[in-house]
């Protein structure tokens, strides 16, 4: 029998384009390797769309759970095959909003031969990219309830630890580790030529006016990514009299945002914006950060923010708005927009911050001018700098502590 503890590391699907499903394969990626070494076995599992994850709803006293589990019995078949084999107890690693973690944590077997059971034999670890809070600074309901079930709890950045503290103990409760994500600066680094970007991308880039501001975006199409902000932005900055260049890649034209109608109603020109969806490679990606002068993170709170950290990789500054995770990661106070309202939204009665255009442009000439100021080289080399701590090689060896830290506390609990 394989006496290694089951570790499985729960996430998007691993074809995913998403952050979630990149940190889930960079760990996966890491801790094969170790497999031995750590005493465990390694699984991946996630679910990918169109098959994949559903939002559930509930009422004010209790759980509903939504028509397809939030991969639950997929998760119960991995747990009881594992436990069959190994007779170990598993663990399981969730990486993902706790809100979409309480069809496992929160099942509650009956005795039965239900295979759901296999759930209750699984140690819950939890690393929860949190976004947002509510007006007390926590959230509640079942994203609260995920949380509280977890063995361990691991936050990506001090916002998040500062808000799960609050949903775990409360001011007085004690503090919550955190360990943000790791990326590859050899791939994300400063200097990378256009003529690395994808051909089309060249010759678009190629027939932009040298005067002009050349921005970019990446995100998802999703109500959290404030699009309708991003292109508002960059038509005032061409009622400022701006040269405007503006691209964006995502995941799809048309979902919560209609792309191509932001584009005719802010009055920008087809010829000044690039729009794509299809699959870039990270060097390709890349390419298109070390061109731009200044890149806009359009989101009303991240956890992190993969793209705000690559394109500071590469040298390119940030405009991220004042609120939640993604603060850390910007290195200049006159990047950050502060918010002109606030607003709550979803089952979680969670806030939202509501930017003006007009701050966010302000933003994006203080940025360039600044690159003016102290040169284009010291520039880019500052942006970089401010985010090589988290190059993997730097972030790996304090993963592997956490890692081992669990390990530790689940063989000598079983013992």
């Amino acid at each position: 029998m394989d006496d290694r503890i089951p570790f499985i590391i729960y996430g998007d699907g691993p074809r995913l384009p998403s952050g979630l499903a990149r940190i889930a394969r960079d760990l996966t990626a890491r801790l094969v390797g170790l497999q031995e070494e750590l005493g465990i076995r390694v699984a991946q599992v996630g679910v990918d769309w169109p098959g994949g994850w559903h939002w559930q709803s509930w009422d004010f006293c209790g759980f509903q759970p939504s028509d397809r589990d939030q991969g639950r019995n997929a998760m119960a078949s991995v747990v009881d095959e594992l436990t069959r084999e190994t007779g170990k107890r598993p663990i399981i690693l969730m990486m993902m909003d706790p809100s979409r973690c309480y069809d496992i944590t929160r099942w509650q077997g009956d005795g039965s031969e239900d295979p759901l059971d296999a759930l209750l034999q699984a140690d819950i670890w939890g690393y929860f990219p949190i976004d947002a809070h509510n007006p007390k600074g926590g959230f509640g309901g079942p994203a609260r309830k995920a949380v509280l079930d977890c063995k361990r709890v691991l936050a990506y950045g001090r916002y998040g630890a500062g808000v799960l503290k609050t949903v775990i103990g409360g001011a007085a409760g004690a503090p919550v580790s955190y360990l943000p994500h790791g990326i590859e600066t050899r791939l994300f680094k400063p200097g990378i030529p256009l003529t690395l970007a994808e051909v089309s991308f060249q010759e678009w880039a190629e027939k932009i006016d040298l005067e002009a501001i050349k921005i970019g975006c990446v995100a998802t199409n999703q109500a959290r990514k404030d699009f309708g902000l991003l292109f508002s932005a960059v038509a005032q900055l061409k009622v400022m009299g701006y040269q405007v260049a503006l691209w964006l890649h995502t995941d799809k034209l048309t979902h919560i945002w209609d792309v191509g109608e932001l584009v005719m109603t802010s009055g920008l020109r087809r010829q000044d914006v690039a729009v794509s969806t299809e699959e870039i490679t990270d060097t390709q990606l890349a390419a298109r950060y070390c061109w731009s002068d200044v890149t806009i993170a359009p989101g009303l709170g991240e956890g992190f923010g993969y793209p705000i950290v690559e394109s500071l990789a590469c040298g390119t500054p940030v405009i991220h708005g004042n609120y939640a995770g993604g603060v850390e990661l910007i290195p200049e106070p006159s990047w950050l927009v502060e918010p002109s309202a606030w607003r709550l939204e979803s089952l979680y009665v969670v806030q939202r911050p509501v930017f003006h255009p007009k701050a966010v442009a302000d933003a994006v000439i203080a940025a360039t001018e600044q690159e003016r100021a102290i040169g284009t080289d010291a520039h880019r080399a500052y942006c970089a700098g401010a985010v090589s701590y988290l190059d993997w090689e730097h972030l790996w060896p304090r993963w592997r502590s956490w890692i081992t830290k669990g390990l530790q506390e689940v063989r000598n609990g079983s013992r």
